[in-house]
């Protein structure tokens, strides 16, 4: 674990190797919330959106997708997974 400061103008800095850690990249954007003490940074719904669509990417005819349908199929039960699991940590 590493600690970060925010800086007079607001900003928080995170090192290049926690940035890999962690998965973020430059212009990511997130939500900040206050949970249970806790302040959690949730990536917004776009950079979800195009996390999935990169590691979905190219992958549709391996796991057999046939049409769009099936993609629309796969994101709502994804929102539906979260959404439980988000619903739990409340």
């Amino acid at each position: 674990m590493q600690s970060v400061r925010v800086n007079e103008q607001g900003q928080i800095n995170l090192s290049p190797l926690m940035m890999e850690k962690l998965g973020i990249e430059k212009g990511m954007e997130f939500f900040v919330v206050k949970r249970n003490g806790e302040y959690v940074f949730k990536p917004t719904p776009l950079q979800s959106l195009e996390e999935i669509q990169k590691i979905c990417n190219g992958k549709a005819e391996e796991v057999g997708w046939k049409s769009e349908d099936d993609v629309i199929e796969f994101m709502k039960e994804l929102r539906k997974e979260r959404y439980i699991q988000n619903a739990n940590n409340d």
